[in-house]
C-alpha cells in the first residue's frame, strides 16, 4: 500500500510539472516554426468591383489579355411621369470595349448615342496599394481620354474637326480602407476646344471623391460626388453627383445607377451635367459589363 501511494504521488508530481512546462514548451515549438515563416508583401485586390464607382474611373484595369466590354444605359428623367413611364421611353446607350496591354496598362474605345460621342482612352495603374512588411497605402491610376462630338452640323453651317474634341485626364488616388468599405479620390481636368455659350469655359477642373460598401459577397452600395473648383461656370450646370448599387452574377458585373447626368462619358457627366436633384431631374441607368480572356 505505501509503495502504491509513492506511485501516485509520484505521477501527480510529474503531471503538475508537465502543466507548469506545456505553455512555455508550445510558445517555444511555435518560435521554432515561425522562424521558418516570412510574411509576403501582396497586392491589395478588388478596391473596387468594376473599371469605374458609377459613372468615373475606379483603380481597377483589365489584367494582361483580357477584354472589357460594358454596355450602359441611360434613360430620360425620373420627374417626366407616367407619360414617358419616368424616363424609360428615352434610352441612351454606350458601348466600350477595354483590353489590358498588360496588367498596368490598358487601351479603349468606346461609342455614345448621346451627341453620337467616340472615345479612345488609355488607363495606366501606375502605383499599387499593398499589404505586408512593406505595404503601401494607396493605388494611384492615371486616365485620359479624347472624345469627338459626331453629331451633323446644321443646314448650312461647318464644323471642323477640331471644334469636335474635348479631352480629360484624370488621377486615381485610391484606398482599400477595410474588407468592406473603400475609397476613391478622383481629381480631373476638362478641357473642350468649343463650349456652346460664352458663359461657358473651355477649362474645367474638379475634384471628386467616390467610395463603395460591400454589404454582401456579390453586392455593394456605390456613390461619387465631384466638385467645382472654380466659380467660372455657366449656373445652369450642377455637380455631379451618382449613386448606385453593383451587383456581381458570375462572368457579369451589373451596376444599377440614378445621376443628375445625361450623358455617360467624362466631359459630359465632369463638365455638362444639367440635371438637378432636389426637383427630381436625375436619370436612371444601369451598366453591365463582361471580360473574356483573349490571350493567357
Amino acid at each position: 500500500m505505501k509503495h502504491m501511494t509513492t506511485f501516485f504521488r509520484g505521477w501527480a508530481l510529474i503531471t503538475i510539472a508537465l502543466c507548469i512546462a506545456s505553455p512555455a514548451l508550445g510558445q517555444d515549438l511555435l518560435d521554432l516554426l515561425n522562424e521558418g515563416v516570412v510574411e509576403e508583401t501582396r497586392p491589395v485586390e478588388a478596391t473596387f468591383k468594376d473599371t469605374r464607382i458609377v459613372n468615373v474611373q475606379s483603380n481597377e484595369t483589365p489584367a494582361q489579355g483580357v477584354m472589357h466590354f460594358v454596355i450602359a444605359h441611360r434613360f430620360g428623367t425620373l420627374n417626366s411621369g407616367i407619360y414617358e413611364l419616368w424616363g424609360l421611353d428615352n434610352a441612351q446607350m454606350r458601348m466600350a470595349l477595354d483590353y489590358g496591354l498588360n496588367d498596368r496598362l490598358a487601351v479603349g474605345v468606346a461609342r455614345n448615342t448621346y451627341q453620337k460621342t467616340y472615345e479612345v482612352n488609355v488607363k495606366a495603374r501606375v502605383l499599387q496599394q499593398t499589404s505586408g512588411p512593406e505595404a503601401f497605402p494607396v493605388s494611384v491610376t492615371w486616365y485620359s481620354v479624347a472624345m469627338a462630338n459626331g453629331l451633323r452640323p446644321s443646314e448650312g453651317m461647318t464644323m471642323p474637326f477640331s471644334h469636335r474634341l474635348s479631352y480629360v485626364h484624370q488621377v486615381v488616388l485610391a484606398r482599400k480602407m477595410t474588407e468592406k468599405w473603400s475609397l476613391a479620390l478622383v481629381p480631373s481636368f476638362v478641357h473642350r476646344n468649343v463650349v456652346a455659350t460664352p458663359d461657358e469655359v473651355h477649362d474645367v477642373w474638379t475634384a471628386g471623391v467616390g467610395t463603395r460598401w460591400k454589404v454582401a459577397p456579390r453586392v455593394s452600395l456605390n456613390g461619387e460626388y465631384h466638385h467645382y473648383l472654380s466659380k467660372q461656370f455657366d449656373d445652369s450646370f450642377s455637380p455631379s453627383l451618382s449613386l448606385g448599387v453593383d451587383l456581381e452574377t458570375g462572368g457579369h458585373v451589373f451596376q444599377l445607377h440614378v445621376t443628375n447626368a445625361r450623358g455617360m462619358f467624362e466631359r459630359s457627366f465632369l463638365a455638362e451635367p444639367a440635371g438637378k436633384w432636389a426637383t427630381g431631374d436625375v436619370y436612371f441607368g444601369f451598366n453591365l459589363s463582361r471580360v473574356f480572356t483573349v490571350r493567357d
